[in-house]
């Protein structure tokens, strides 16, 4: 499947909320970007936020999501560096939710392999100052779109 406009302006509106130190923190609210919410120890890298649920965007069933999710945790505590939180992305009316990680001391390739690996036709992308998308073009490149 290919990243259309109408699934970017999806992502876009979407919720996306890591958990850390036991709470909920509002990074993107489906207009604004909160970079101050970052936590310190993220330390002005990239962090990255992928899932391994409903590969392609086709649904699948809950123990499926289950277990692609500990395959994917798996996945990134092999990345020796890598820090992680754990992720939630979700509808801005909380009707739809995909649990994934947000990851930084990793490098947009290894990002890319992930994604790529469990089926994701795209992931974001948080700076120091702005909400990015990237997604799957026609070449088979994670590109901003």
């Amino acid at each position: 499947m290919q990243f259309n406009g109408d699934l970017l302006e999806t992502w876009k509106r979407s919720v996306l909320e890591i958990q850390h130190i036991c709470r909920w923190i509002t990074l993107w609210d489906g207009e604004r970007y909160f970079p101050e919410a970052v936590p310190q120890e993220v330390e002005g890298q990239d962090l990255y936020i992928i899932t391994a649920y409903n590969p392609g965007s086709e649904a699948i069933s809950d123990e499926e999501n289950d277990s692609r999710d500990r395959r994917l945790f798996a996945r990134i505590c092999a990345l020796d560096s890598a820090g992680m939180f754990v992720s939630v992305g979700s509808s801005i009316s909380g009707s739809h939710k995909e649990f994934g990680y947000a990851i930084y001391r990793v490098s947009k390739h290894d990002v890319d392999q992930l994604a790529r690996e469990f089926g994701q036709i795209g992931y974001y992308k948080l700076t120091s100052t702005a909400m990015e998308v990237f997604a799957l073009d026609q070449g088979g490149n994670y590109v901003k779109v």
